[in-house]
C-alpha cells in the first residue's frame, strides 16, 4: 500500500500477509488513522471481492481517530500457483462534512475524492 502526499488517511501496516491454510479462512486487520481536523470517508476495494470479506469495507473516521478494518481471505480448496498472491486492495479517502456518517457516505462520493491507494 502507498499513501499519496495528500493523502488524509494513514494505513497501516503497509502491506497485508494471510498465513495460507487449505480449508481454513484467516484474516489480518489494518488501521486506518485519521491525522486531519476533518471527518475523512473511506471505502476499502478489493481486485477480487469473491475471495475476501472487507469489515467495514465503507465508513468515516472522526478527527484524530482510528478505525479497524479486518480483511478475511476466503478459505482456499487448493494452493495458488507459487504461493503467490496477486490480488490487491484499494483504500479510497475523502474529506466529509462535520457530523457524517457511514449511512452519509456514497460511492460516487469516495471515488470522486480518492486518495490512497494500496
Amino acid at each position: 500500500m502507498s499513501a499519496g502526499s495528500a493523502s488524509f488517511l494513514e494505513i497501516q501496516p503497509s502491506e497485508l500477509a494471510f498465513p495460507f491454510e487449505l480449508m481454513k479462512q484467516s484474516s489480518c486487520s489494518m488501521q486506518l488513522a485519521n491525522k486531519t481536523d476533518h471527518y475523512v470517508a473511506f471505502k476499502v476495494k478489493t481486485t477480487n471481492p469473491k475471495q475476501y470479506c472487507v469489515r467495514p469495507n465503507i465508513g468515516v473516521v472522526l478527527p484524530g481517530s482510528t478505525c479497524d478494518v479486518t480483511v478475511t481471505m476466503q478459505a482456499q480448496r487448493e494452493a495458488p500457483p507459487d504461493l503467490q498472491c496477486k490480488d490487491k486492495f484499494l483504500v479510497q479517502s475523502v474529506a466529509a462534512e462535520n457530523g457524517a456518517a457511514t449511512q452519509d457516505i456514497s460511492a460516487a462520493m469516495v471515488q470522486q475524492g480518492a486518495r490512497e491507494g494500496c
